[in-house]
């Protein structure tokens, strides 16, 4: 995969597909549901609470892609990099504030990750890349999917 798609596909999950291309649709998603605009769906409420008994809340799922996404990006950069000193994604109980926080963070790390994407990548830092894209397609398709059943019930 090149870097040019790499970068456009991450665009798709983030933000949705490209409305220059005339489409609907993308690879991953159709249109306005990237995931910074699905999770900005969530209430904190919404995001609080788990999707099912013994299930993570839509909040560390959050928390969870932001830290992926992150170290993927430290590790497009330093491919020594060590994933920072903080708490499981599973196991934070999100409040009010850092959910509002744990939102910026997340268009933070896709940007960082966006960024290093311009980097010269060997084919690890591509496959790492490329999981780590794939990686956050699918957590956003199933925040959306729950987000629609939330907005369905209402």
């Amino acid at each position: 995969m090149t870097p040019d798609l790499l970068r456009e596909t991450l665009r798709e999950v983030l933000y949705g597909p490209n409305p220059s291309f005339g489409l609907g649709t993308g690879l991953f998603s159709e249109k306005e549901a990237g995931l910074l605009r699905t999770v900005h769906g969530f209430s904190y409420a919404q995001a609080a609470a788990p999707a099912a008994p013994d299930r993570p809340s839509p909040a560390q799922v959050v928390v969870h892609l932001r830290q992926s996404l992150e170290h993927a990006a430290a590790e497009l950069q330093d491919p020594l990099a060590l994933r920072p000193d903080e708490p499981e994604a599973w196991d934070m109980q999100v409040t009010a504030t850092l959910w509002r926080d744990e939102l910026v963070r997340l268009a933070r790390a896709g940007q960082a990750l966006y960024d290093a994407l311009y980097l010269p990548l060997n084919a690890e830092q591509t496959r790492l890349a490329h999981a780590a894209i794939l990686h956050a397609a699918y957590h956003t398709g199933a925040l959306r999917f729950h987000l629609g059943n939330l907005q369905a019930s209402t």
